[in-house]
């Protein structure tokens, strides 16, 4: 990656789905919880919202009209399935997150998007390194040289980030959090601006299944 400045009038799209109001509610308050001077951010359902990445890249700004409309013309026939909680897990790049099922559904639900607007996303090949992809693997460089998401097909994994550590404060022991279930069914699917950490902040389009 040689690009250090992200490209002037262009915008990381998180592709997410939305869980519903009692379980987003739950990872509120799960992720208030973990705040200390060593977190970087918490969700508070005002400016950052508990949401599950399906897709993310960075695309120009006049294309943006067009990412949404392709990803609901992509969603037309997708069917709701059950998004199945399985735990907690912390990430190389100092993210405390919720852990789903990479089920079958997920991972069709998952192609189908990146497939129907990767090829629209600004500089397809040599993107911007943007702050998420710390650390980055020979696998991450691989996932966004050709979709623009570190984390796409077999690196994919479902998942709701609570927080993220800053670096050299993360806790000596990983977080427990309290047993909640926080599996549902999903019905909901936006199109967000997100910032530097992969948070979204900005609804641009709400797709109901």
């Amino acid at each position: 990656m040689t690009m250090k400045i992200p490209p002037e009038n262009s915008t990381l799209i998180n592709v997410c789905i939305i869980p519903n109001e009692t379980v987003s509610n739950k990872c509120i308050r799960l992720s208030q919880s973990l705040k200390s001077d060593g977190t970087m951010f918490v969700l508070d359902g005002k400016t950052k919202f508990a949401h599950m990445t399906i897709y993310m890249a960075r695309f120009a700004n006049n294309e943006i009209n067009n990412v949404i409309s392709s990803v609901s013309k992509s969603l037309e026939n997708a069917k709701s399935f059950e998004c199945k909680h399985t735990g907690y897990f912390m990430t190389k790049g100092r993210y405390f997150e919720v852990s789903y099922e990479k089920s079958e559904e997920f991972m069709n639900l998952h192609e189908k998007i990146i497939n129907s607007i990767k090829d629209i996303r600004i500089n397809p090949g040599n993107p911007f390194e943007e702050g998420y992809f710390t650390p980055y693997t020979e696998g991450q460089q691989k996932n966004t040289k050709e979709t623009g998401y570190d984390l796409a097909y077999n690196l994919y994994r479902p998942h709701i980030t609570l927080t993220r550590y800053q670096e050299g404060m993360m806790p000596s022991e990983e977080p427990n959090p309290e047993k909640v279930d926080l599996s549902f069914q999903l019905n909901k699917i936006c199109v967000y601006k997100a910032d530097d950490n992969g948070a979204v902040y900005e609804k641009l389009s709400e797709l109901e299944k």
